[in-house]
């Protein structure tokens, strides 16, 4: 990992927090710390092979399955001791199921695509089927022992029952004798110490031949093994330390096998580990609708770039067009306040990040950017306390390392540039700090509110002048960029539109040195140009905008004609079939199984022949071409992610005439057309559904999902409540452990949390999660009766 992802300029750029949406897709908390350490590609190479494999996840998506990772939480306790040899508990037997049922799932979703990222994965992985089988040979789905796992076992296990039946039946005759009526304390059977045993009124043992293994805590009755069955309670407690050595035999057998594959189960690991990064990574891009993009060496072309934080917030933020050259590398950005400029910037800057990260960025097709080694970041406000700075001098001192680079592959972006001190010094500075980043020849993005910095800039230089628009008639922002033009600031406009006294504007415009009353009294013809550039650039659009919508028509018609080529040659292989099966029907009967092998084979060799089809758009990611395809994908009952409302909805019926599809989402049912619905944010587990589908011998019975607790966002109350509900239906379901997710936080949910498992009756012991388990943030609890404190 590159160790610039650790330097706080970064936060500024809000790189973290598009981390955080990443790491929100990921299934398993190992996923989401490898999300979290995601940086820069070590090459530009490397950068673009990501992409494609971002790419290759997001036509893995379009399957409509998004397999689930869970197990790899689980991972590290039990692999260790697989590697040691040690004999696994029954426990640790259940997570290696969960385990390679997680695999096969993955399996089954990888082998429908035709990715080269998917074949890959598939490589690595082991064929699951084979420890799953010798697992159910020993365990139920529920993770019980079975009783048949063994001759030996079964045997035991017969002999327990019959056994115990026997014992049974001479204490109910016992219960049952007359004679007995007045010793017992009450007509029932019991255990004590593993032996069966009757309750014997204190004072009469001494009439009743047997051994006393206990009393009441009242001390009025004492439990007695009768003398008639101790050498059936003998043989039993015999019998149930046979079955403890054969089931310990069968785990250290099975043990022994499972440390066989001990590398094949690394090997898995890993593919889960980038299966469920990867997969993360693809539906973030689908979110913000992320794009391709070329890297080149010496330009940046971003086409309807946005901030992709705003896009995944629900939000419809300005597309804007940015383009710098080596002729005009440094772009000069001016305008009213809170007019985008800041927006702009980081969205440059959030773009490039991304791009060098190997992700797609929230930009329009035919992008280019440069692969850069540093990205310089100077945003909000830099005062150190510490080293005694104040917000200027450090703002400076930010600056001055940015003047170390040198070369078109850094990128330095900086934000008011020299705006914390006198207008006139820092203008000279940021004008002296602009010309030094032209000389050194690296791109550079500055805003400024700075009015001498706005001319004063010849052809030959590399600085382009760039402001956000605003309504003249209303003075407020519309955030759209224009590219050649310097933008005001619009104080005196802004006082006019808040009401300020005309009497106090006035006097400030008497104020105002000369310069700037002509530059005021200039907007107008500014304000002209810029109207004739926003018309130029609305004639663009609508040009490129048509340019798109003749694409999509051809790419329409041309999968509607790779259809009709389908069901043509379908057509021709059901023809044929029909034809083989009559021929086989007509064949001799002495014949019959040499020319029905034969044709048979045939048959199966036709589906590889008619069945390949273009893998268009497989790059891109666009494989849903027509609401019918959509449909076909995504049948009614589909979880899908409703950008307009910000959160998940079930599709409710296939597209319409108009392909707008009825989707219901917290009780708002809504038609929405269907290039609008993305992948879920919250996906629902299908590795149960994948594994049943896989065709393999399989008994399915996953736990890992039960045994996950989130109380993140809950009061203390609310939690301890939840946490209760949570400890009583784990007991109920025989559970062995829970994992309780409460974060950090104030620390307050998570003392709550601790303090109650420690004093639970269901609780056996808890301890903190491991870093590859979720960190402090994850509490483990092992249910059982035992010492219940472990920290």
């Amino acid at each position: 990992m590159n160790p610039e992802i650790k330097t706080p300029e970064l936060n500024e750029l809000d790189w973290p927090q598009v981390l955080g949406r990443i790491e929100g897709f990921a299934t398993s908390g190992t996923a989401k710390l490898e999300i979290a350490r995601l940086g820069p590609r070590s090459s530009r190479a490397e950068a673009e092979r990501e992409l494609r494999r971002v790419f290759d996840a997001v036509e893995i998506l379009s399957t409509g399955r998004r397999p689930f990772m869970e197990s790899l939480d689980f991972f590290e306790p039990w692999y260790a001791r697989v590697k040691k040899r040690a004999v696994l508990k029954v426990l640790e037997i259940r997570d290696v199921r969960s385990f390679c049922l997680e695999i096969i799932a993955l399996d089954e979703v990888l082998k429908e695509s035709r990715s080269e990222w998917a074949a890959e994965l598939r490589g690595r992985l082991l064929r699951a089927e084979e420890p799953v089988s010798a697992i159910d040979q020993i365990l139920t789905p529920g993770g019980d022992i079975r009783s048949d796992a063994s001759e030996t076992l079964y045997r035991l296990f017969r002999e327990k029952e019959q056994t115990a039946r026997q014992v049974r039946t001479h204490l109910d005759r016992l219960v049952n004798d007359h004679q007995m009526q007045g010793y017992l304390q009450d007509k029932y059977v019991t255990t004590r110490e593993g032996r069966w045993v009757l309750p014997v009124r204190s004072g009469s043992q001494h009439s009743v031949a047997g051994v006393i293994h206990g009393s009441s805590q009242t001390k009025q009755t004492v439990f007695m093994e009768p003398e008639v069955v101790i050498p059936l309670n003998n043989r039993l407690r015999q019998v149930e330390v046979e079955i403890e050595d054969e089931i310990e035999r069968l785990l250290e057998q099975l043990s022994h096998d499972l440390a066989g594959q001990a590398e094949s189960f690394a090997a898995a690991k890993q593919v889960l580990l980038e299966a469920d990064v990867g997969l993360a990574k693809a539906q973030w891009s689908a979110l913000i609708d992320a794009r391709d993009f070329a890297f080149t060496e010496d330009e940046i072309i971003l086409n309807d770039v946005k901030h992709p934080l705003l896009i995944a917030s629900g939000k419809e933020p300005v597309a804007n067009s940015v383009r710098l050259t080596p002729e005009k590398s440094i772009l000069l950005l001016s305008g009213p306040n809170a007019g985008g400029k800041t927006v702009l910037l980081k969205s440059i800057g959030l773009a490039a990040q991304m791009a060098r990260a190997g992700l797609p960025i929230a930009a329009g097709e035919g992008s280019k950017l440069p692969f850069f080694e540093r990205i310089h970041i100077g945003i909000g406000d830099a005062q150190n306390v510490g080293e005694e700075l104040s917000t200027f001098a450090a703002h400076l001192k930010i600056i001055d390392s940015a003047m170390r680079l040198k070369g078109r592959r850094h990128l330095i972006l900086v934000d008011e540039i020299c705006g914390s001190t006198d207008p006139e010094e820092g203008s000279a500075l940021a004008r002296a700090f602009i010309e030094a980043f032209s000389n050194n020849e690296v791109f550079a993005v500055v805003t400024s509110h700075l009015g001498p910095l706005k001319s004063g800039w010849s052809d030959g230089d590399r600085v382009l002048q760039g402001s956000l628009e605003y309504d003249a008639k209303s003075g407020r922002p519309t955030y759209n960029f224009i590219q050649g033009l310097p933008g005001d600031s619009l104080a005196i406009q802004t006082a006019r539109r808040v009401g300020l006294p005309a009497g106090v504007v006035d006097r400030a415009m008497e104020f105002l040195s000369p310069t700037s009353k002509a530059r005021l009294n200039a907007m107008d013809e500014i304000d002209r140009m810029r109207g004739d550039l926003r018309t130029l650039q609305d004639i663009l659009k609508k040009e490129q905008s048509r340019a798109r919508f003749e694409k999509e028509k051809y790419e329409k018609m041309r999968a509607e004609l790779d259809r009709e080529k389908e069901n043509l040659l379908a057509k021709a292989v059901r023809q044929a079939e029909k034809k083989i099966d009559e021929m086989i029907a007509a064949a001799k009967v002495e014949q019959t199984f040499k020319r029905h092998s034969a044709l048979q084979e045939i048959k199966r060799e036709l589906p590889e022949i008619v069945k390949s089809r273009s893998g268009a758009g497989a790059a891109t990611g666009v494989q849903v071409a027509t609401a019918e395809e959509f449909g076909r994908r995504h049948p009614p009952g589909t979880k899908v992610f409703v950008p307009s409302l910000g959160q998940d909805g079930l599709i409710q019926s296939l597209p319409n005439s108009k392909g707008e599809i009825l989707v219901l989402s917290n009780s708002i049912q809504l038609r929405l057309p269907w290039q609008e619905l993305k992948p879920p944010q919250q996906a629902v587990n299908p590795t149960a559904e994948l594994v049943r589908r896989s065709g393999g011998q399989v008994t399915v019975a996953l736990s890992d999902a039960d045994r996950t607790l989130d109380l993140r966002g809950m009061t203390v109350e609310e939690a301890i409540s939840a946490l209760e509900i949570g400890l009583d239906n784990a007991a109920n379901a025989r559970e062995d452990r829970i994992k309780v997710i409460h974060g950090h936080g104030t620390e307050a949910l998570k003392k709550a949390v601790r303090a109650y498992l420690s004093r639970s009756v269901y609780v056996k012991k808890w301890k903190a999660g491991s870093p590859a388990q979720g960190g402090d943030g994850v509490t483990w609890a092992e249910l059982g009766e035992g010492d219940r404190h472990e920290r």
